[in-house]
């Protein structure tokens, strides 16, 4: 099991209603591509908050799995339409389980 971990700093005044709008289209994710099992969306809660806001993790079987989620049409369509208008930075880190 692959847990897909990503952390977000959104931009400057990026509404909260755009922010919410992306973890919807995130977490929709698990319903439309197969490798995903799991999908975690939410604010980060600890000391590190002020400089990564929001957390992502994503859950596949292997890493193959990270590869064709990655270049999935729907995952590819969220970062574009709901994701990509409002980052400032993320950082990504892929960890067995």
């Amino acid at each position: 099991m692959i847990h897909h971990i990503v952390l977000f700093r959104f931009a400057e005044g990026a509404p909260s209603t755009q922010i919410a709008a992306a973890g919807e289209a995130l977490r929709a994710m698990r319903d439309t591509i197969p490798d995903v099992r799991s999908v975690t969306f939410g604010p980060n809660l600890g000391a590190t908050s002020r400089e990564w806001s929001h957390v992502l993790v994503v859950e596949v079987d292997d890493m193959a799995a990270v590869g064709r989620y990655a270049v999935h049409p729907v995952h590819v369509d969220v970062v574009q339409r709901h994701i990509a208008p409002i980052r400032e930075a993320r950082l990504a880190v892929d960890v067995e389980c």
